[in-house]
């Protein structure tokens, strides 16, 4: 497992935006631009902030979550492909709350998942002041941010969380005994602490209690497995989990991230049957080549 962008040929990268389009998403009207906010509490080990992106809706919004990715040692919550899933989100009647986590390897596993739950009791005491329906809340994360969403459901916290939105996902971590990401997000090998791989690793940590998953994954993804993503959908089976497995076909793992194509829609068509929008908007229809 490796983050190292493989080097493209202009041709076929322009061919690429040809086909996907660089957005999902033309909205109709201007959104409101994201609100920043502190949600790591004063006695926090790290200044940890968010990015709010709120519906046009005077009504308090149902929430989402975004975890972004970077192979838990990079990334940002205002990554460009992040953004994007954001103000999809934004403009089909959700707020997303875009956030930060601290990195590995100068912070082990479990700080970015700890950082995760503070961010959901930020939102369970301050999220209606900000314009937020917390009654509860959905998760969305790809790659990494895949993980961590997933191990963050999968755990009590402050809020329901009535779903996960999960793309790209390394699902068990097991299963690259020499990744140096994993090896610096863990801080020990596979021999050393096995226990320690496999709770870190969401496909055993899985059970009754887990909400709702929609998982989507690029079928040619050399990076993080397509099979990572068929062993997950199978584990929530097992556990009777409703679970919608969406694959891109042609994709590998960075352009699942970048260009969403139907999956966006799909996910967000999913997401309405556990999290209501603020509004209906009328259905974008996306298609994956």
């Amino acid at each position: 497992m490796t983050m190292r962008l493989p080097c493209l040929i202009r041709s076929v990268l322009l061919h690429a935006l040809l086909l996907c389009g660089l957005s999902p998403l033309l909205h109709a009207e201007e959104l409101p631009s994201p609100e920043t906010v502190r949600y790591s509490s004063p006695q926090w080990p790290a200044n940890l902030q968010a990015d709010i992106y709120r519906p046009n809706s005077s009504a308090l919004a149902p929430t989402v979550m975004v975890i972004h990715g970077g192979g838990w040692s990079s990334g940002a919550r205002d990554d460009g492909y992040v953004k994007e899933i954001c103000e999809h989100l934004q403009a089909a009647g959700y707020a997303a709350v875009s956030v930060s986590y601290r990195l590995a390897p100068e912070w082990r596993f479990p700080a970015q998942l700890d950082d995760m739950s503070e961010a959901v009791r930020w939102l369970a005491t301050q999220g209606a002041e900000h314009g937020l329906d917390t009654s509860s809340i959905a998760v969305w994360g790809y790659s990494a941010g895949a993980h961590l969403a997933s191990l963050l459901a999968m755990q009590p916290q402050a809020l329901p969380i009535a779903a996960v939105i999960a793309g790209g996902i390394p699902a068990d971590l097991r299963e690259w005994p020499n990744s140096n990401m994993v090896k610096d997000l863990l801080g020990k090998s596979r021999d050393e602490a096995p226990e320690l791989w496999a709770v870190a690793s969401p496909v055993t940590q899985v059970s009754a209690q887990t909400p709702p998953y929609f998982l989507y994954h690029g079928r040619l993804d050399t990076m993080v497995s397509y099979q990572q993503a068929k062993q997950m959908q199978a584990a929530l089976a097992r556990a009777d989990v409703p679970v919608t497995l969406y694959t891109r076909w042609f994709y590998g793992h960075f352009f699942a991230a970048l260009f969403t194509g139907g999956s966006s829609a799909a996910a967000t068509n999913f997401l309405a049957s556990y999290l209501a929008p603020a509004s209906i908007p009328a259905h974008v229809v996306g298609s994956d080549m």
